[in-house]
């Protein structure tokens, strides 16, 4: 099959989505006004002190060289946490803070506008969440750090280039790097990086379009299609139609295709960012899989595993898709953003960090887990969509 032949079946997504609109709940999008972000005072009273115990624990776990945990990769995500909206703590000790941080991560701009410490260690991930932290800086001297860095991570999408032909499972993907394996949790970081860049790039170019931005939007959708369970784009025999996002594609076994949480809100934001329209079948079955599977106890069909960046995901994910509301399954609404900042706070350390007892995938380091829960805060308060 062709690419231009797999676009096309993309594309009339949008077209049939009407056909297939009663296999989801049209209240859950309907119901769903846009946001107007928290009102409750004591709530954000709250939050404000939560994350002003979270800025003094980064100050007393920051180390010499201006780094946190002497990684790039939490570094960045470290600084990326201080950047967002809305800002606090904004003193001198901050401030210097946040310097020696980004200081430390530019040691690691390469030629080839990656930015990681090896060829060995997760390059296209650590050049990811960089990029998020150098974009919201937003500052003019990291204007070629942040255009090489997009321009990194478009390369190393899985296409051609490599000779991954669209038939091919990993097409439109992106992986660590230190394979060629890619998957979803990688590929949505990447995309956002992305996005990030192209709305600094919009805002100096306002009559450039995502279509004048290259086919890398279009090449993820394909890669997409085949990490939800989707039958209707889903191209992969072991797709099931739920509606949710499973982490890779290319596995047959039943275990490895069960959609969970972090993934279908990184699914979900992915074919936002991407242009997909809410009333698209892919947008409202995803939807529809949230509303049904809602919880801030866990993180759904996973656990406690990754609980820290569900929070993060799952709020970016639902500032995109905007409104305040959730409606589950049982037709109950759910106010996420109160419902996610209540929780965040009430997991916090007295001492000021998040930590998961749960150690997969690295949430039992503290730097790492209290930077997914800030990020999660503030989009929970403040972030919103365009």
């Amino acid at each position: 099959m062709k690419i231009r032949t797999i676009i096309v079946i993309l594309m009339l997504c949008t077209l049939v989505s009407a056909v297939f609109a009663n296999r989801t709940n049209p209240r859950y999008i309907e119901d769903n006004k846009q946001s107007s972000s928290v009102k409750n005072l004591s709530l954000i009273n709250e939050s404000r002190h939560s994350m002003k115990l979270a800025f003094k624990y980064f100050a007393k776990s920051q180390q010499e060289d201006g780094s946190w945990k002497n990684d790039s990769a939490v570094t960045a995500l470290v600084l990326y946490s201080y950047m967002l909206a809305p800002e606090y703590n904004p003193d001198a000790e901050t401030a210097e803070a946040i310097k020696k941080g980004y200081a430390y991560l530019e040691k690691f701009v390469k030629p080839n506008g990656g930015i990681y410490e090896s060829e060995l260690k997760y390059r296209n991930y650590a050049t990811a969440v960089s990029l998020l932290a150098f974009t919201a800086a937003n500052k003019l001297e990291y204007k070629s750090i942040i255009e090489n860095a997009k321009n990194y991570l478009i390369k190393f999408q899985l296409d051609e280039n490599e000779d991954i032909a669209p038939e091919n499972a990993y097409y439109g993907g992106i992986g660590y790097g230190g394979d060629t394996r890619p998957d979803l949790s990688n590929l949505h970081l990447a995309l956002e990086g992305i996005k990030a860049a192209e709305d600094l790039e919009a805002k100096a170019t306002p009559d450039k379009t995502q279509e004048q931005m290259g086919e890398h939007w279009r090449k993820a959708l394909v890669f997409l299609a085949r990490t939800q369970n989707l039958k209707s784009v889903n191209d992969m025999d072991y797709a099931t139609n739920d509606g949710g996002f499973i982490y890779e594609t290319g596995h047959y076994k039943p275990e490895r295709s069960v959609s969970y949480g972090s993934m279908t809100f990184a699914g979900l934001k992915s074919l936002l960012y991407a242009g997909v329209d809410k009333n698209d079948i892919r947008v409202k079955s995803a939807y529809a899989w949230v509303c049904e599977n809602y919880t801030v106890e866990e993180n759904p069909e996973f656990g406690t595993t990754s609980l820290y960046y569900y929070f993060m995901t799952a709020t970016k994910c639902l500032t995109a898709f905007g409104g305040d509301v959730v409606i589950d399954g049982k037709g109950k609404k759910h106010y996420w953003r109160e419902d996610f900042i209540e929780k965040i706070v009430s997991l916090q350390n007295e001492d000021g960090y998040w930590v998961n007892p749960n150690g997969r995938y690295q949430e039992n380091i503290k730097d790492l887990a209290t930077a997914y829960s800030v990020i999660a805060i503030k989009y929970s308060l403040n972030q919103q969509a365009d």
